[in-house]
Formats: structure tokens, sequence, C-alpha cells
């Protein structure tokens, strides 16, 4: 399903510091393609798919997995996008090109 790079494995368990279980990956789909929602958790939810990697734990809905299918999670610093969490996904739809308008809800 998600892949990490050893870099973002390390970033998660540095955040998560022995104090949170792991971290939640959830994926909506809008005009622009897809945004990334994350935070830490105690614990799974019931419907999580539980992914291990190493020592460090990933949750995932049923409704963002679909979407996270060989795609790749890194962790990038110092680059010209900034700092942060990337995702590499083949997934993506392409944008949605005039009259979408997600504050109507007309875009998918």
């Amino acid at each position: 399903m998600l892949n990490l790079t050893d870099k973002a494995v390390e970033v998660i368990r540095d955040v998560c510091n022995g104090e949170y279980k792991g971290l939640r990956i959830m994926v909506q789909k809008g005009c622009s393609g897809f945004s990334y929602n994350m935070g830490l958790e105690e614990a799974a939810a019931e419907d999580d798919q539980v992914l291990d990697f190493a020592d460090v734990k990933v949750f995932v809905d049923p409704s963002s997995a679909l979407w996270l299918t060989g795609a790749t999670m890194d962790y990038v610093d110092n680059s010209s996008m900034g700092t942060g969490f990337v995702f590499d996904n083949p997934n993506t739809p392409p944008p949605v090109g005039g009259g979408c308008s997600c504050a109507s809800k007309t875009c998918g």
C-alpha cells in the first residue's frame, strides 16, 4: 500500500517520542487533487489499516487507503517548497479545469 522513506520513518519516530502510538494519514480528494491530513494518535480505530515500518505505526482509514496504494511519503527539508512531508502518489487525479468551485461543491 503506502511506502515511507527512511527519513519519513525517522521523523515520525522523533515526533511520536514514545508518547503516541503512531501517525494517522487521511486523504481528501478535491479540485486540485489530493490533500493529506495527518495527526498523532494513541491507537488505531476499529476499521483502520495499521502499517508497520520498523517501530513506527501508520493508521489509515478505509477510504484513504484506496488513494494511497503505490504512494510514497518522504520528508524533505531545505527544499524550495519548504520543509515537511511530501507524497509521490500515482493515484493523484489531474486538476479540474474551469468551472470547478469547491465552495459550491461542484467538484469531485
